[in-house]
C-alpha cells in the first residue's frame, strides 16, 4: 500500500508520516514520553535502544498532542492528532506496519468530517459528513480517476452520481451550502461551475483530464462578467480579457503560461489607453500610453529593464546577428 505522509504545518517529516525517530530537540516540540505497550514510562534511550511497542506521546508548543503507535520501530496502530489545548481528536491515522490504511478528521464537536480508507495499493474510497453526521458524499478512486460517487443533499437524498467514472459530482459545505457542480468523463472532470453561497455563478471551467484546457469564465455575484480566460494544460495560452461593473478593461496575451504579447488596458472597453509589449513574462519592446486614442508617450524596455528606443534597437540588432550564427 502507499506510504502517506500526513499533513501538518508546524511539524516537521521526522514526527509524522512513516518515520520512527522522534526528534525532541525539534523547536516545536515541548515534551515527548515513551509508554510501553504495558503502561510503564521508559526513556527514550531504552525506547530506541530496545524498539519497545508501545506509544509516543508527543505535546506541540502551540497545544496539539500526537500519540503515536509503534511495533518494533515501525508505526503500526493509530496514531492521533488533537485540538490545540483539548484532549478531543482533530485527526485519526490507523497505521498497518508503517502503511496508513485510513485518515479520519473531526471537527470540534467530535463528528468526522472526512474519513479516508485504503481499499488496494491503487484504490481508495472517501466518506464525507454534513455538520448534523449526515452522509454529504460517498467516493472511490483509482489512482487519480473517480470511478464512483454518490453525493446527498443535506436532507440526505442523493442528488447525483458517478457510475464508471461518468455522471455528476455536486459538491457542498458542511452547512449545506453549494459550491460546485462538475461533469465527469472517464474519471475526470471535463467541466465544472462553481457558486456564490447565493447561488449565484461564480466560475465556469472546462478541464482535460484533471487539467483546465478551455476558457474559464469567471462572474461577479450580480451576474456581470469577470474574466474570459483561455487555458491549455493547466496553463494560461491565448488573448485573457478582464472586466470591470461588466466592462472590459484589460487585455493580456500568454504563451505557455507566461505574458507573452501586447497587453492592452482600455477606457470604456473600447478606446486603448495603454498597450505593453511582454516576451517571456518581461516587458520587451515598446509600452505606449494613449490620450484619446492616439499614442502620446513610448517606453521601451529590454529583457525587463527600461532602455532607450536606440538602445534597443541596438541589442534587438545584435541578438539577430546572434541568431544568425
Amino acid at each position: 500500500m502507499k506510504r502517506i505522509i500526513i499533513p501538518f504545518a508546524v511539524i516537521s517529516l521526522s514526527l509524522v508520516g512513516c518515520q520512527s525517530n522522534n526528534d525532541n530537540q525539534n523547536p516545536n516540540v515541548l515534551s515527548q514520553r515513551y509508554v510501553h505497550k504495558y503502561g510503564y514510562l521508559v526513556s527514550k534511550e531504552e525506547w530506541e535502544e530496545k524498539n519497545y511497542p508501545g506509544q509516543v506521546i508527543t505535546t506541540m508548543q502551540n497545544g496539539v498532542t500526537i500519540s503515536s503507535t509503534y511495533e518494533n520501530g515501525i508505526l503500526h496502530g493509530p496514531m492521533t492528532y488533537t485540538f490545540p489545548h483539548s484532549q478531543n481528536v482533530e485527526n485519526y491515522y490507523l497505521y498497518n506496519w508503517g502503511e496508513c490504511v485510513k485518515e479520519i478528521s473531526y471537527n470540534v464537536l467530535g463528528l468526522p468530517v472526512q474519513e479516508k480508507i485504503q481499499l488496494s495499493p491503487t484504490r481508495y474510497s472517501i466518506t464525507s459528513w454534513y455538520l448534523t453526521g449526515s452522509p454529504k458524499s460517498i467516493e472511490e478512486y483509482a489512482g487519480e480517476e473517480l470511478v464512483d460517487g454518490q453525493y446527498y443533499n443535506a436532507k440526505n437524498d442523493v442528488e447525483a452520481r458517478i457510475n464508471k467514472g461518468k455522471g455528476m459530482r455536486i459538491q457542498r459545505a458542511a452547512n449545506g451550502t453549494l459550491l460546485s457542480k462538475e461533469n465527469f468523463e472517464s474519471g475526470y472532470a471535463v467541466k465544472k461551475e462553481t457558486y456564490y453561497t447565493s447561488g449565484t455563478p461564480e466560475s465556469l471551467s472546462l478541464y482535460h483530464r484533471g487539467q483546465l484546457t478551455g476558457e474559464k469564465k469567471t462572474f461577479a455575484p450580480s451576474g456581470e462578467p469577470l474574466s474570459v480566460e483561455p487555458w491549455v494544460n493547466g496553463q494560461l495560452h491565448g488573448v485573457a480579457r478582464y472586466y470591470k461593473n461588466g466592462t472590459k478593461y484589460l487585455e493580456i496575451t500568454y504563451r505557455n503560461g507566461e505574458k507573452n504579447g501586447i497587453e492592452r488596458h482600455f477606457i470604456d472597453g473600447e478606446i486603448v489607453s495603454q498597450e505593453i509589449s511582454w516576451e517571456s513574462d518581461m516587458k520587451h519592446g515598446p509600452s505606449t500610453f494613449f490620450h484619446n486614442g492616439k499614442p502620446e508617450e513610448q517606453q521601451w524596455f529590454y529583457g525587463g529593464k527600461p532602455v532607450s528606443k536606440m538602445k534597443y534597437d541596438d541589442l534587438a540588432e545584435f541578438d539577430g546577428l546572434f541568431m544568425q550564427r
